[in-house]
């Protein structure tokens, strides 16, 4: 594992980092680092590990290393991950590793469900290849590796109502989001409402 290297000691940062450590390549990190970008903000940093590192346990424990290595209090550190074939078991070790130093975003089924959250709420258990498929009904055009932060963020407010609505369902069914029962479920709201809260501090 390389996270970099350790900050000097006395050096002074007055900005707060919010760190987004990803399990996907390209869908993931095109997507929040538009908001970087559209942020112009120096403190949202994203950070994708090796593509061996892709199972929660792994993440979740770089995502500590980095946390341990480069931040300090006050700094938020956020591990994103699908469901897909996870367990119950490995998403509770990686809860486990996590604490409170590390928060977890768990897709379940997987990432695209929040895109597709922009268009139509989803209240009942999908798959990710059913995912793709009611997408691509919305957004023919759709593949893994397009910007698709334009065409959607007019359509963010209906997408995190339809992502909090399915977290609070949840809740009230007692089933626990970071868990494979909770399908569908996706977190990304509430990474997203937290860079809309930057947004309006700039």
């Amino acid at each position: 594992m390389n996270a970099g290297r350790r900050r000097k000691r006395g050096t002074r940062r007055e900005n707060k980092f919010f760190v987004i450590v990803c399990e996907g390549k390209v869908t993931e990190r095109i997507y929040f680092e538009k908001y970087r970008t559209v942020l112009r903000s120096s403190n949202i940093k994203i950070e994708i590990p090796k593509p061996k590192c892709t199972d929660p346990v792994n993440l979740t424990t770089y995502a500590l290393e980095y946390r341990k290595l480069h931040l300090k209090t006050g700094d938020t550190v956020w591990c994103v991950f699908d469901c897909d074939e996870n367990t119950n078991e490995k998403i509770a070790r990686a809860c486990k590793i996590a604490g409170k130093n590390v928060l977890l975003c768990l897709s379940n089924p997987s990432f695209e469900l929040w895109f597709l959250l922009h268009y139509t709420p989803i209240l009942y258990k999908i798959y990710r290849e059913d995912v793709m498929v009611k997408l691509k009904e919305f957004m023919p055009e759709y593949e893994k590796n397009i910007d698709v932060y334009e065409k959607l963020k007019d359509k963010r407010v209906h997408a995190i109502k339809n992502a909090n609505q399915l977290i609070e369902l949840h809740k009230k069914n007692g089933i626990e989001l970071l868990c494979v029962e909770s399908n569908p479920s996706t977190q990304v709201s509430v990474i997203v409402e937290e860079f809309l809260k930057i947004a309006a501090k700039n």
